[in-house]
């Protein structure tokens, strides 16, 4: 067991606030509800290449849809905090008094290619309002670890193998190279793709933590 403490300094406390504390207990569940874990995820790579291995997942904004974002790693985007909620990734980000919240952008899959058979999908967030796909919710977590890790799968039809790559972005390479991040099925034949790699998507769950119930930071009235 281990604890995490946080804790904002205030100038000012004429407003009879006090900074908080955390006092949630981070024990590693054996069993989770594998479509809806706890706010505040973070998505890593697995990898076998030592740059990209461990990589925390980033959203780098996409200039062809207002507000949404392409997911990948990119070395000036900001990383991805996410709630698995219905089997649906929303992203997240915090407040100022550093509480959780659900930015309206939700993950998606797009359909970039397919060639003999295989699909190559991108992996995007927008909000559903003006994204004119429909918000995936078929997302699952399985195969945790001692340590909390789990894999992140998409429910696909049986005999379908699926799965994550990451590549090098050939497109806005304005900001500076990137590498984006692609979902693939195939029935049959796998296909190569130039300037890619094969890889798994993971996260590390810990019990969930609730706004005020379980506090992670912020103000507490005094």
């Amino acid at each position: 067991m281990w604890f995490i403490q946080a804790a904002v300094s205030l100038s000012l406390l004429a407003t009879g606030a006090l900074p908080a504390q955390s006092i949630c207990p981070y024990n590693y569940p054996v069993h989770i509800n594998t479509t809806q874990s706890n706010n505040g995820l973070i998505f890593t790579i697995a990898s076998t290449t030592p740059s990209t291995n461990n990589r925390a997942i980033q959203l780098r904004p996409n200039p062809y849809l207002g507000g949404g974002y392409f997911a990948g790693l990119d070395p000036s985007s900001a990383v991805l905090l996410s709630n698995l909620a219905n089997s649906s990734i929303k992203s997240q980000g915090r407040d100022i008094y550093n509480q959780l919240y659900d930015t309206g952008a939700t993950g998606y899959l797009n359909q970039r290619d397919e060639v003999n058979g295989t699909k190559r999908y991108t992996v995007g967030f927008a909000n559903a309002s003006t994204w004119p796909g429909e918000v995936e919710s078929q997302w699952y977590l399985s195969g945790g670890s001692p340590d909390g890790t789990y894999d992140l799968f998409h429910e696909e039809p049986l005999n379908t193998v699926h799965g994550f790559i990451l590549c090098e972005a050939d497109h806005d390479l304005g900001p500076g190279p990137w590498k984006q991040l692609f979902y693939y099925t195939y029935a049959q034949t796998p296909v190569e793709f130039p300037e890619c790699e094969f890889v798994g998507v993971r996260t590390t769950v810990a019990p969930t933590i609730y706004n005020g119930d379980c506090d992670i930071g912020g103000f507490v009235a005094v």
